[in-house]
């Protein structure tokens, strides 16, 4: 059996803002129901993806019979976090997307530089030197004040799909899905840059989700 998957990330027509930061800073994700360029390159860089764990809050009692010691009973579903992980293109597409998504929670959009703008918190360039860029990240107002946008504008479902390989495909055969509900980036693992042996960067983000559902696939013809 192959430990092969696919994501995939559905958005809706609450999320239009946030599409249009993520084209801003260079990944187009499309529209809701109409991918967009960059959708591809998201779930082909995305390298490593958890299913989410399962587990139950818990109360106790006592007293039930002579003898008896103390007895667990289920109270509630437990919905953790789970993680997903990408690797680096030359443009990192995966943590701009990220950062974007991280920025826009916070009301920290991006503007495009015109050089009459006062009050940039991202500047978002295209094609900039080295010292250009560095130059504008420089004229970010750090004064900034933080005014976070409405949950619906930024979460969205999150599908993961266990595959395997079949006749007619490397995935052609699945046989469960998770879609996490409501989910949202809450924190971005520090990403390790150092001088010596060339490594591909690793983007690692852990997400929140308020429940998630589950498809069955009873895989009875094995033959495709």
């Amino acid at each position: 059996m192959s430990n092969n998957y696919d994501i995939d990330f559905e958005w809706t027509l609450k999320n239009a803002n946030l599409l249009s930061q993520f084209k801003l800073n260079g990944v187009d994700m499309g529209r809701p129901g109409n991918p967009g360029p960059d959708a591809g390159l998201i779930k082909v860089l995305c390298d490593e993806a958890q299913l989410p764990n399962v587990q139950a809050s818990t109360g106790q009692t006592t007293g039930r019979y002579l003898g008896e010691g103390l007895v667990n009973y289920a109270t509630g579903r437990v919905y953790n976090d789970f993680q997903l992980g990408w690797l680096g293109d030359g443009n990192l597409k995966p943590l701009k997307m990220l950062e974007t998504w991280y920025q826009y929670i916070f009301g920290d959009e991006s503007i495009s530089v015109d050089g009459n703008k006062t009050n940039i918190t991202s500047p978002s360039l295209t094609n900039a030197t080295v010292s250009g860029l560095k130059t504008e990240s420089l004229k970010a107002n750090h004064r900034r004040t933080i005014r976070l946008n409405y949950p619906e504008d930024y979460q969205c479902k999150i599908q993961i799909t266990k595959t395997d390989r079949g006749v007619s495909a490397a995935n052609s055969r699945a046989p469960i899905t998770y879609t996490m509900l409501n989910a949202w980036p809450y924190s971005i693992d520090a990403i390790p840059m150092s001088y010596g042996a060339s490594q591909i960067v690793k983007i690692t983000a852990n997400f929140y989700y308020s429940k998630y559902s589950i498809s069955y696939n009873n895989l009875t013809n094995l033959a495709f």
